[in-house]
Order: C-alpha cells, then structure tokens, then sequence
C-alpha cells in the first residue's frame, strides 16, 4: 500500500470534521459579524484543508480551497466586510467540497467545472489584487519594515565584521497553495549563507503560511545582492522579490522608530533564547501535567475494529447465559458464586461496549443550522432553529439511520409549518418563526422533538384530502384524523416545491423511525403549531425480549414495543368483517395470529395477547405460550431469509438454539388501516 493510499481514512475523517467546523463557523459569522476570534478559526480551517488536499495530490479540492482561503484572508486584514452575499459564495464553495470529499471517498474522480465558482471568488478579492507597486529608490525604506535599535547595533556588529546586510521583500504568487512552504524554502536556502534577524510576520505566521501574499526579512549576509536576489528567485512560486542593501549612510533611513512606539522584532540572540524558553515552558508543562494530559487523551479506532469488538462482547454474553442454564440444569452449586461473578463482568463489560458505541446526537444535528439558513433563502421566509440537548447519545447504528427522517421533519416544518413574515404579523405572531429540535434520555430510550410555532395541521383539510384519495375518516377524531400523514403518499399541499408536497416524506419518516425499533408521533394545533414526538431504543445491538411460542417454534419480540400482555379467555377474540378484533377498554383492536401470518401449524393452547403500540396504534398479536423474558443479542440475517419482512434479526439462545426476532411493524403493516 502507498503512502497515499495509507493515508486516506484519515484525510476524510479530518476533512470531514473541518468541513463541519466551517459550516459552523460561518454561520456564526455571518449572525455576529464581531464573534472574537471566529475569523481565524475559519482562515485556519480552510488553510489546514488546503494543505491537506494539496499533500493528497487533490488539485481541484486545492485550487478551490485556496482561492476561497484568499477571500477569508480579506475578512481576517479587515479589507473586506462581511455581508450574506459573499458569505453564501464560500458555502456553495464548501457544498462542493463536500461533493468532491465524498466523490474522493468512493474513489469515484470525475471533472469537476469549479470555473464559475473560481469566477466569484476572483470578483470578490480583484480590489486587493495589487499591493506590490514600483517606486522611487529613495523611496525604497517606505515599504520595508524599521530596524528596532537592538537590530540596528548587531547590524553594524555585523558589518564591522565584513558582512552585508538586506531588508528583502517577498511576494508569492496568486495561484501559490502552500504560502507556508514556500515562505520556509526561502527562509532554508538564505540560511545556508547568512543569517535571518528578524521577519514580518512572526516565525510561527510564517510557517503556517498565515500572510497575504507578502513576507518581510531582514538578513546579514557575506554575499553581493545579485547572488541573494538570485537565491530567493530559484525558489518556485515567488512572482517578485525586492532586495535593499542596507550601508552605513541607508541606515539611519530604517532606523526612526519615534520613542513611544514598541515593536515586537526580535534578533539572533532573542530568537535563540525564545526558542530555548519556550522548549523549557512546553518540557515543564508536559512534566507537570504528564498523567492527566494522558488520562484526556483520545485516539480514533476503524469502526470495524469497534464491530468485532461488539461481536466479541455478545458471544461472551450468549456463552454466559449457556453456563447458567448448564449449571441450573445439572444442580452444580460449586459454580453458582464463578458464574455470579462472570455475570457481573460480563455485564460490565457489555456496559462499557455499548458506551463505547454511543455517539452525540449532534453528530446528525450539526448540519440542520445550514440546511435551515439555506430554506429561509431558498423560501423567503425569516426563521430560527433552536437546538437543545445535542450532546444526548445513542448507538451510532442508530445515529447513522437518523439523519434521513429528521431532513423530512425540518423541511416540512420549513415549507408547510412556518408561515411568511406578513401572515405572522396578521396573526399577531412574531415575524421570525421557529423550530426547535430537541433530544434528552428517558429511561432506556432517547426522546426527540421536532416543533414549530407555525400554523398547525387543519384536520379538516386532512379529512378532504384522505376522501380524495379514498380513505375512510368517518368516526375519526382530531387527532386520528393527524395521524393520517403518516399514510403513503399523503399530502395536504397542492403545490408541488422543491422542499415538499409531493406526497412523500411522511410515510418514510415512519418507516425508518420503526425499523430502528422506535415509534413517533405528532400533536398539532391550529396557528399554534406542530410537534413531533420521536422515541428511540438507545441500542440495538443487545435487547431485552420478550420470548414466546407460536406452534412449535420460538420467536423474540423487542420488549421496548411491548404494552401489556393478556391471557385469552373464550370469546374475547370477535370476528368482523374486516378481520378479527379484540375489545380493550372499550377499543376496537385489530388482532394478527401469528401462526397464520408465518404459515406456522397452529396447535392454540393457552394462547395470549401481546398488545403492542407501532405508529400510535394499538395491535394485539396472539402467541401460544408466553416463555419469559431474556437479555438477547441481535444477529443480522443473510441470504433468502435476510429478504424477508417479517424478520428484524436472529438470537442465540443460551441451549444454543437458534430464534428469529420478529419485526412487529412489518408483521402489523396495513392492519390498523381495515379499521379506520
């Protein structure tokens, strides 16, 4: 493997993190003009990436970047100000980076057109295209820094000595990507025959490359001024380079620095005795703060290294449960205390695992300040999204799924829930709307809102919309009548956009959400507004199930879907015409036998009810016998029988036995809508 190749992983983990950073950033610029420091950030954000692609070999990623580092440049000097319009330029110039990233990441390396974006930018930074202009030689010491009077004493130390010295400027080119680099080769290849007492900018600038276009040195040298001119312009990408002989009678015209004014320059002797200091600062603090720097520290592990770690743990749990049955079975009490002790390591262990596989929310939640920034433009409306409780966690099996449903949910909250400023204000309503998106943990699940304070969901053009497309709604509520979104293709919007009202979204939403285990649901009110309620398992690697069996086989149901389990007494199951039905708590609700929905040969003996909630209905599934509950590991099915609906996964049992997990929304899917 090449080092390039070597290297890749970690180019996109980084990349991806500055990418995010100077979405971040920049919204926060663009709201606060005057946030502290924010400039830098994104100047060095963008400069690092820079480097990072031009090291990679990714030259269009390199060229776009940089022409965008040249424009925030402008922002960090002050020589341009801040406004949306150029703000919106450097995000479609990071949409396309990101484009580019994930292109890379496929190892998919089309032609990109970057022609127009570049054509922005260069429009943007033209009025500070030129600073390097001729002038008079007498003239010369304006564009050349002061000689402090330290520099000016080792100066005439120095040509005492036989040496010269210079004040040099250097200008790279437009097109340079590594201002950085190329400030050090010069800086490398003047060293090898004199002495460099003082730069502008500062060391540590210039090795970062942190300058416009130009650097300032001060150099002692036994060489002629040809030979130091031609030193500098063997280094490639430098456009233009002054070099000023600084004599006994030019002196005095760099040396005029007025009494009050300090400069920070520095000569050899204090750039020795800094770097020494700051060697014995850095040695000191490491020293002394050696352990607990060590116990902060955090390293990035491949996600797949993290599986098998996963798998590992869950193996170690089926074996355990083995043991146990093993030692209950065979009445061995000398290993009860062994067992209860690899019990409890083996669940601290499986503890820790899933911790390790937990992820913030805001891993999904950083990327919808943009998306909604773009939606009040694209919109014309004026809205805020307030986000609370990002640092909530979940499996990153489940943090990965989640972002799909929540862009649903934020943009229809955008396009149908939030009205224009001039409706707002004719309802008495704050111009500026809002949606707020929030996670907190409760209990073993993680509860997520979607709200708006926008017009609400009309029932009643719910209930138009449902009788056009043939659903029955009589007898249904408010409420009900709400929950009808979630229906394929259902949409209360006439007008097809860009953002929504093409009759999907909503049923997808639900979908997904119900594939990782979870439920939503959504209460409205007219010109209050909408929420959305979405509850999550915090895993599903290992559950709690309930274990049951239907003839002959056994199947585990997720415990988390689960409401209450009934025994089935004679009579209690009814027949109509639209299947069959049980009445709880003066409710109808819809039965599925099991057995027959999994061709299963019946035998019906003390059969049971499990009732389950999916989608904000009630089911009831019957099973024959209840078996108990048990800690499970979820295995993914392959082949013929990974195909099939009915199936979320398989478990280990601890005989050994192998059990399908059956999946409760897809076992139920169209039943509840017989009895609307």
């Amino acid at each position: 493997m090449d080092d390039i190749q070597k290297y890749r992983d970690l180019f996109f983990e980084e990349t991806d993190e500055y990418l995010q950073s100077l979405n971040e950033n920049l919204l926060i610029l663009e709201r606060d003009t005057e946030s502290p420091g924010i400039i830098d950030e994104i100047f060095r954000s963008a400069h690092t990436l820079k480097g990072m692609a031009a090291t990679m070999g990714y030259t269009t990623m390199t060229e776009l970047t940089h022409n965008m580092e040249n424009v925030l440049e402008l922002f960090r000097t002050g020589k341009l100000s801040v406004s949306r319009d150029v703000v919106s330029v450097i995000f479609k110039c990071l949409d396309k980076l990101s484009e580019i990233v994930e292109d890379l990441r496929e190892e998919h390396y089309p032609d990109y057109d970057i022609s127009e974006l570049l054509s922005e930018l260069m429009s943007i930074s033209e009025e500070d295209a030129e600073v390097f202009e001729e002038i008079e030689v007498n003239k010369e010491s304006e564009l050349h820094d002061e000689i402090s009077d330290i520099d000016a004493s080792v100066i005439r130390q120095a040509m005492e000595k036989g040496f010269r010295a210079y004040s040099i400027i250097v200008k790279v080119t437009a097109t340079c990507m590594l201002k950085g680099a190329r400030a050090y080769l010069v800086v490398n290849k003047l060293e090898q025959g004199g002495e460099i007492i003082q730069t502008n900018p500062g060391v540590e600038d210039l090795e970062e490359g942190s300058f416009d276009r130009i650097f300032k040195l001060l150099y002692l040298s036994q060489s002629i001024k040809e030979v130091v001119t031609e030193t500098v312009e063997n280094v490639a990408e430098i456009e233009d380079v002054m070099v000023v002989e600084i004599t006994e009678e030019t002196l005095p015209d760099f040396y005029n620095i007025p009494e009050k004014e300090e400069k920070e320059e520095t000569n050899v002797v204090e750039l020795h005795e800094a770097k020494k200091a700051k060697e014995a600062v850095k040695q000191k603090s490491d020293d002394k703060h050696g352990v607990s720097v060590h116990g902060n520290q955090s390293i990035r592990v491949d996600l797949s290294r993290l599986d098998n770690f996963m798998n590992l743990v869950s193996e170690l749990v089926i074996y355990r449960t083995r043991l146990e049955e093993l030692s209950t079975r065979y009445k061995a009490t000398e290993l009860n205390e062994p067992l209860e002790q690899v019990a409890r390591i083996t669940s601290d262990l499986q503890d820790l695992v899933l911790k390790i596989r937990m992820q913030p929310v805001n891993v999904v939640f950083n990327r919808f300040p943009r998306m909604v920034r773009d939606l009040t433009q694209e919109l014309g409306k004026d809205m805020d999204l307030i986000i609370e409780g990002e640092e909530t966690e979940l499996d990153r099996t489940v943090v990965s799924e989640l972002g799909e449903p929540l862009v649903h949910l934020i943009r229809n909250a955008a396009d149908h829930g939030i009205e224009s400023a001039e409706e707002r204000k004719a309802k008495g309503k704050n111009p500026k709307g809002t949606i707020e998106l929030t996670a907190y943990q409760e209990g073993n699940k993680v509860v997520i809102k979607v709200s708006d304070d926008g017009k609400g969901i009309d029932p009643e053009k719910i209930r138009e919309s449902a009788k056009r497309k043939g659903i029955p709604t009589e007898g249904l509520g408010k409420s009900e009548l709400i929950q009808l979104i979630f229906n394929q293709g259902f949409s209360t919007n006439t007008e097809v956009t860009n953002i929504s009202g093409r009759g999907v979204g909503m049923d997808v939403v639900r979908s997904k959400i119900t594939t990782l285990g979870g439920s939503i649901e959504v209460t409205s009110e007219i010109d209050k507004g909408t929420n959305f309620v979405i509850k999550l398992p915090l895993t599903l690697s290992i559950i709690q199930a309930l274990m049951v069996h239907v003839g002959s086989e056994t199947f585990a149901l997720p415990l988390g879907l689960i409401e209450k389990v009934i025994k089935v007494q004679d009579g209690d199951i009814k027949d109509s015409h639209n299947g069959e039905v049980y009445i709880y708590r003066d409710k109808v609700i819809p039965v599925v036998r099991i057995d027959e929905k999994l061709s299963i040969e019946k035998e019906r003996r003390n059969q049971h009810i499990i009732m389950v909630l999916i989608g904000g209905k009630q089911f009831g599934l019957i099973v024959d016998e209840l078996i108990g509950q048990q800690e499970i590991v979820i295995k993914k099915l392959s082949g013929s029988v990974g195909k099939m609906d009915e199936y979320l996964g398989a478990a280990i049992l601890g005989n050994g036995d192998i059990t399908l997990i059956l999946d409760v929304s897809n076992l139920v899917s169209g039943k509840g809508e017989d009895f609307e």
